[in-house]
């Protein structure tokens, strides 16, 4: 069966493991980041260990009211995810957000997120108990959507 890595790319982001089918939660990984870069040896490893056989990237954009500092600390996060996805020779696609959220059903709010993964994984539910655990949801909904997309 195959492996579909959803990323929700970012500062505070997070990477998540599905099984094809989208039934199984595989592995969840949070994205560590020191004085504003991504720890990117650790996320290789990670990505490198799980062997994905897809990777499905949220196809972000800066958002109006954002910062320039922020602006490129998320732009040189999302372009950290995608460089390592693409040495490891991973197939990689872009998702956008509301594409994804449409496709599972979910809200802007992050909470939405949470709960939902929690419902699709209920034996894993702790991993989405704190809001700061919204990247681990969105990563794994990622996933969820392109699998959901693929099927229609």
């Amino acid at each position: 069966m195959k492996r579909v890595l959803g990323v929700d790319p970012g500062m505070a982001g997070a990477i998540a493991l599905v099984s094809e089918d989208g039934r199984s939660l595989l592995g969840v990984y949070d994205m560590e980041s020191v004085d504003g870069r991504l720890i990117a040896g650790e996320l290789v490893d990670v990505i490198d260990d799980w062997r994905p056989d897809v990777a499905v990237i949220e196809g972000v954009h800066s958002m109006p009211g954002q910062g320039v500092s922020t602006t490129f600390k998320f732009g040189r996060a999302f372009g950290t995810v995608e460089g390592i996805v693409a040495a490891l020779g991973i197939p990689s696609e872009l998702i956008a957000p509301h594409t994804w959220k449409q496709k599972v059903g979910v809200s802007k709010e992050k909470a939405s997120s949470r709960a939902l993964a929690a419902r699709l994984w209920p034996a894993q539910r702790d991993l989405f108990r704190r809001v700061k655990d919204d990247g681990r949801a969105e990563a794994a909904l990622i996933a969820v959507a392109w699998i959901a997309k693929r099927a229609s």
